[in-house]
């Protein structure tokens, strides 16, 4: 498996390189009334609209302004392409299937809803991210978090 890992709150996450169109610096972003909350509005990519997604939100991390090494990763699932905003991308993988491993069990308070595993890299732990529940789209157009009604 390939994965493309990056920052968000000081804490490296990561994402199958298979669904990632490209990596592209911060642009300009124009806001859509009537977007959930995570969703910063949408970008220009080469004129196609795509929107674009807080990361930070999405999975419940506080806001932070916007930096010069803050990317968009463009993820193309199903035909449709969402930007993710993310800390700082920081590069590219490869690791065995065997290297990945279940998400820790924790206490019923902690929502691991969007996290599908974890890789240890050197002394770190990095967190794979489930694509299906982060881009479900009745839940995203709803606002709602996975496994609520």
């Amino acid at each position: 498996m390939i994965l493309l890992t990056f920052f968000l709150n000081g804490v490296q996450y990561a994402l199958d390189v298979e669904y990632v169109e490209e990596v592209i610096p911060l642009p300009a972003i124009t806001s859509v009334a009537k977007l959930p909350p995570f969703f910063r509005g949408m970008i220009n990519l080469r004129g196609t609209a795509v929107p674009v997604m807080d990361l930070r939100l999405r999975l419940g991390l506080p806001a932070a302004a916007d930096a010069l090494e803050t990317d968009i990763v463009v993820m193309k699932v199903a035909e449709k392409k969402t930007g993710l905003i993310v800390d700082k991308v920081l590069n590219v993988i490869e690791i065995q299937d065997a290297q990945c491993l279940p998400p820790p069990e924790f206490h019923d308070e902690i929502d691991l809803a969007y996290i599908a595993g974890v890789v240890q890299i050197g002394a770190d732990f990095v967190s794979l991210i489930r694509l299906d529940a982060l881009l479900a789209p009745a839940q995203t157009a709803a606002g709602l978090q996975p496994g609520e009604v």
